[in-house]
């Protein structure tokens, strides 16, 4: 034992030390150097020396690694009671200017662009739990706002890229993925429910290779016509590495709202509604809404909020396999997710699968399929002006019990509802419960996105490709009413709203190089068609329904449904022309014509060039060895985009048919008139930027300014009535867009302990220049107060202003448009008082790494702009007989002369506060928009290779994640960051910054396991 020892002792007597050095043979401190295989490691010191002791004899092998460096592996023998040496050179990982970036049609290096692009990677869309991913970009693109949808599961966002520079137009980006502008109809289902459709919600962030994000009209000039507002494109994995790779990833895991409704409870109400009636000068017992007395009403305290809102459960599984050879590759995923709000019943599940299939079928000839099939369904609930919390927030009032106790009987003895009846007061929506229990709401989404393209390479340099694909969608809506639920019908009743959208594109692309010297040339023509065809039905209808439409199609259909079908079609040449010289001296030049079927005979044609170039200074002789600028380009752009993002047949004439006509005959009359000359809308598109590096891009940014400037904007005007119409699609807005962004990424520390920061921060400038000979009414934002102004934003408020309430009186004072002081509340003194954009948007990552342990957190914030409470002016308004509960700020109300108060006297007639409405709009619900929020929190943990190893896993990775943990506000209301639901394109351009009755945005807290094998 003793002579054992002695040899254990001696065979771990080896040592192993050297240096380290870079490319330039310089020592290069904190590169981590690790035995393979074991938890052995050190770190080089600022010397570049290493030392490694208590080795065994024999081969050991070493790993380097660093940031910025390819890893590197050496072995070396040792030999007993030996010290070995072994230096290492590092060489520096391909720069992140040399990355492939997509672009439209194609690909570049990223060094040679010209154009404003922004790419995020697979990490930067699924480092954090999203129900749709776009959810995910929101703060990591410099002048990209993505304001997230509500708390509602399935809810989609508002994507806005460099301002809003349409009105009435569809102001979203163009989304492409894998070379298919997608079908994104928000309005496919209208808002039914107090939600729009979420055409992304179907597609799986874990798909995702990479998003480009085109901003410039360089960028986006190649997509002419339907560039304006930006273009996003989404490229999904593909089968790469040789072998076969499985991937297994799994998320569990709770939401909670990020807040809670502050509502009176019973006795707080009561107090102030009868405060409010003794002010009217009333006497006796008060007479509450929904038919409550005021005996039942004081023993009934019901917490409607509490009724509705729960804790959203979720989970979510990923399974997909990389398979790669000589000839062929492929990349597979199935994907699960069961996404639960903390809306009581609320739920959206995705089923989806992936199979992107490339194929070399002969030595010029390639093969590249991809298909995408999903299945979305949403199990909706109402809310907000629907009902649901929506509800718990208004027309439920604390002082309505879900069911009735004892028989409820009138004063002739008639018993009207019996113990155990839903209390129903004035209809379903004074009771969310029951109207929960007695609906079944299923939105069912059916998706297939598929792609096919060959790439023929006839001669050296040129390039061949033709691709064809097919988006089909197909919505149904199914809404069943139980018995009850109406008390106009005895039965249940069945609803469904079918919809099927078939979307066709095809392309066809040459690409020829031509390298001379130093004289590179790319030239790309192609041509592309697309269709885009929607049938559907009015709504089918069942009135002795006994189940849901789905469960039974046999019920007799009481409705005779229409069929409609809507169609619109693109036909577009291009061609785009890149130069480089040297290397380091680039220009781009971009050609578009498009043809639209929704435009007049007279302008059914739009022609859209653009331009770019850029200089590397850096590459330059004075600064190419500098020790400080690693890397400095400057580039511009100038261009012209098209939006053709406006509802079918909108440039013809149209006539009804209605009967009862003269001697009983029918007769047709036009119902919109006809606009032959109706036309693109066009934006030009001015870019300027710098992007640098510095230290060897230890410090990498860029600085960018723009000038969008907006014509013929398409406006849905209101015409007078006296025309015998009431609207028209007219070209004649002119709407500015200026601003600034900047970017920056800076690795703080990069030895063993590394710290990483990315920040961003944009400005845009916004105003409506001029809406021709039309007012301010012509254009609204759906039933809310935004108007169209000229000089102030897309969308500003056009309020009265408040300006206090009377010390002596109570009564709320008001401002006229001159600004002398009224107490009668007037329209007509409307004057532009809120910005729905804000002044600057942006977010700031950071990231930690130890060993295995990483961290990253990220803040985004708004700074400046408006929000309109709209639901405030019933909350904290008058106590009207139809019935509203009020939020505890009210408790700030004026009570006798002198008194200071954010809000007037208590009254339940609307006039005593200078209007015979109870919906008096004002600035009063006018509020600051700036936030900011911790949005999301993750902690990780990756296994050490040498454990793995016995577990035949090539990676496992533990993460810990929390989404919107912390919200930094001064808006009274329940969440800062709006995106409720919108009726119409104007509506969503026009008012984003509108909140009525939404639901907040969910705090979730996940746990998720990455398998790699």
């Amino acid at each position: 034992m003793f002579l054992l020892l002695l040899s254990s002792s001696g065979a771990f007597a080896q040592h192993v030390t050297g240096f380290v050095y870079d490319e330039n043979k310089t020592p290069l401190p904190g590169v981590a150097v690790a035995v393979r295989n074991t938890t052995t490691g050190t770190t080089t010191d600022m010397d570049g020396r290493y030392t490694i002791k208590n080795l065994p004899v024999g081969v050991t092998t070493l790993e380097f690694s660093f940031i910025g460096y390819k890893r590197i592996t050496k072995s070396v023998d040792i030999k007993p009671n030996e010290t070995a040496t072994l230096l290492v050179d590092m060489q520096p990982e391909a720069s992140e200017l040399d990355e492939i970036v997509v672009v439209g049609y194609g690909v570049q290096r990223r060094r040679e662009i010209t154009g404003s692009i922004v790419s995020l990677s697979t990490k930067d869309v699924t480092d954090m739990p999203a129900p749709s991913f776009e959810n995910a970009i929101q703060g990591k693109a410099a002048g990209v706002q993505v304001i997230t949808g509500s708390g509602l599961a399935g809810s989609g966002s508002v994507v806005r890229v460099r301002g809003i520079a349409s009105i009435s137009a569809g102001g979203d980006p163009l989304y492409v993925v894998d070379g298919i502008p997608i079908t994104q109809d928000y309005f496919l289902n209208g808002n039914r429910g107090a939600m729009n459709n979420n055409p992304l919600a179907t597609i799986n962030p874990n798909d995702i290779e990479s998003i480009e994000i085109l901003k410039d009209a360089s960028a986006t000039g190649i997509y002419g016509s339907r560039g304006a507002n930006g273009v996003i494109l989404i490229t999904t994995k593909r089968g790469k590495t040789k072998g076969t790779r499985f991937n297994f990833e799994s998320r569990l895991g709770f939401s909670t709202p990020t807040a809670r409704p502050n509502m009176m409870d019973g006795p707080q109400f009561l107090q102030m509604f009868e405060e409010a009636w003794i002010n009217d000068g009333r006497v006796g017992v008060p007479q509450l809404p929904g038919g409550i007395s005021w005996e039942d009403a004081q023993r009934i305290n019901t917490n409607w909020v509490d009724e509705v809102i729960g804790v959203g459960m979720k989970q979510k599984y990923d399974f997909s396999m990389t398979k790669g050879g000589e000839k062929s590759n492929m990349f597979a995923a199935v994907s699960f997710q069961d996404d639960g709000s903390y809306l009581i019943g609320n739920s959206y599940q995705r089923l989806s699968g992936r199979i992107n299939y490339d194929r070399k079928l002969t030595r010029k000839l390639d093969l590249n399929t991809s298909l995408n099939v999903s299945r979305g369904q949403n199990n909706r609930v109402d809310a907000a002006w629907s009902g649901g919390l929506g509800a718990a927030m208004g027309t439920a009032l604390p002082i309505y019990p879900i069911r009735w106790d004892r028989d409820n009987i009138d004063d002739d003895g008639n018993v009207i509802n019996r113990a155990g009846d839903y209390f129903l007061g004035a209809g379903i929506g004074n009771n969310p419960v029951a109207q929960r229990d007695l609906k079944t709401w299923r939105a069912l989404e059916r998706r297939t996105i598929a792609g096919i393209g060959l790439t023929y390479r006839p001669i050296k340099d040129l390039i061949v490709r033709a691709n064809a694909s097919y988006d089909y969608m197909d919505f149904n809506d199914d809404i069943y009413e139980k018995p009850g639920y109406d008390p106009n019908f005895n039965f249940g009743r069945a609803f469904r709203y079918p919809f099927y959208a078939n979307n066709y594109n095809g392309n066809l692309t040459a690409t020829y190089f031509l390298n001379r010297n130093n004289h590179n040339w790319t030239f790309l023509v192609g041509g592309e068609a697309q269709k885009s065809i929607t049938h559907r039905y009015d709504a089918i209808v069942i009135d002795t329904a006994v189940a849901p439409y789905f469960e039974n199609r046999e019920q007799p259909i009481t409705n005779n449904p229409v069929f409609n079908t809507t169609e619109w079609a693109f036909a577009s040449a291009f061609t785009r022309v890149n130069y480089a010289y040297k290397g380091k001296y680039l220009v781009e030049a971009n050609f578009r014509t498009d043809g639209s079927s929704r435009f007049g005979s007279n302008n059914r044609f739009g022609f859209f060039p653009s331009a770019s170039a850029g200089w590397i200074i850096s590459d330059e002789d004075f600064l190419k060895d500098n020790k400080v600028v690693s890397y400095l380009k400057i580039k511009t752009s100038y261009g012209i985009n098209g939006n053709a993002n406006i509802p079918d047949y909108q440039r013809w004439g149209t006539f009804s048919r209605r009967g009862n006509g003269y001697n009983g005959e029918e007769f047709i009359f036009p119902t919109r008139l006809s606009n032959p000359d109706l036309r693109w809308e066009t934006v030009r598109t001015w870019d300027v930027s710098l992007e640098f590096g510095l230290w060897k891009d230890r410090i990498t940014g860029e600085i960018a300014f723009y000038d969008k400037f907006a014509q013929d904007v398409l406006l849905n005007v209101t015409v007078q009535q006296s025309t015998g119409f009431s609207n028209y699609w007219d070209n004649v807005g002119e709407i500015l867009n200026r601003g600034a962004e900047f970017s920056i990424r800076s690795r703080n520390l990069v030895g063993k302990f590394q710290w990483t920061t990315d920040f961003n921060i944009a400005r845009n400038y916004n105003e409506i220049v001029s809406i021709g000979p039309y007012t301010e009414d012509a254009v609204s934002g759906g039933t809310n107060d935004t108007r169209v102004v000229v000089g102030s934003p897309v969308g500003t408020n056009f309020l009265v202003r408040f300006a206090g309430v009377d010390p002596a009186t109570g009564r709320p004072i008001y401002l006229d448009r001159a600004g002398n002081q009224t107490f009668e509340w007037d329209p007509m003194n409307r004057v532009p008082v809120g910005n729905v954009l804000p002044d600057a948007i942006g977010g700031i990552t950071n990231t930690f790494r130890y060993g295995p342990i990483d961290m990253s957190f990220m803040f985004v914030f708004t700074i400046g702009g408006s929000i309109y409470d709209s639901s405030s002016k019933r909350q904290l308004g008058s106590f009207d007989g139809e019935g509203w509960n009020h939020r505890t700020n009210q408790f700030d109300r004026w009570r006798q002369p002198g008194d200071v108060a954010t809000y007037p006297r208590l009254t339940t007639n609307p006039i005593n506060h200078g209007s015979g409405t109870p919906w008096i709009n004002t600035d009063l619900w006018l509020h600051d928009g700036t936030y900011a929020r911790l949005r999301n929190v993750t902690i990780g943990y990756n296994i050490p290779e040498a454990r793995l190893k016995r577990l035949k896993l090539q990676s496992m990775r533990l993460t810990v994640t929390a989404i919107n943990l912390l919200t930094f506000t001064n808006f009274i209301g329940l969440d800062p960051e709006i995106a409720r639901d919108f009726e119409n394109a104007t509506d969503r351009n026009m008012s984003p910054n509108i909140t009525y009755l939404t639901p907040p945005q969910e705090r979730m807290f996940t746990i998720g396991l990455n398998l790699t094998f």
